[in-house]
């Protein structure tokens, strides 16, 4: 079975997948989010389509790091802030 990770960290001991950053002790919130990758605050931004035509009542959900889509919401989602 193949490791689905796209990022992580971990303590101490590798993990089966031999996959991540090591740490020797556990980091505080920031710094775990950091060393996983998980750095990244989501936005929302329009759709269009391939005639730049926008798509109506929904949005993409996207990283604002790198802009890898996440998912599409309608206009009803509403994320809470962090």
């Amino acid at each position: 079975m193949a490791a689905e990770v796209e990022s992580m960290f971990y303590v101490r001991e590798a993990p089966w997948h031999g996959l991540g950053t090591g740490v020797r002790e556990a980091p505080d919130s920031r710094e775990a989010l950091r060393l996983a990758g998980l750095d990244w605050n989501v936005v929302q931004e329009p759709i269009y389509t391939a005639r730049k035509e926008l798509v109506e009542g929904h949005k993409a959900n996207v990283r604002d790091s790198d802009r890898k889509p996440l998912g599409v919401v309608t206009d009803r989602y509403c994320r809470t802030a962090n």
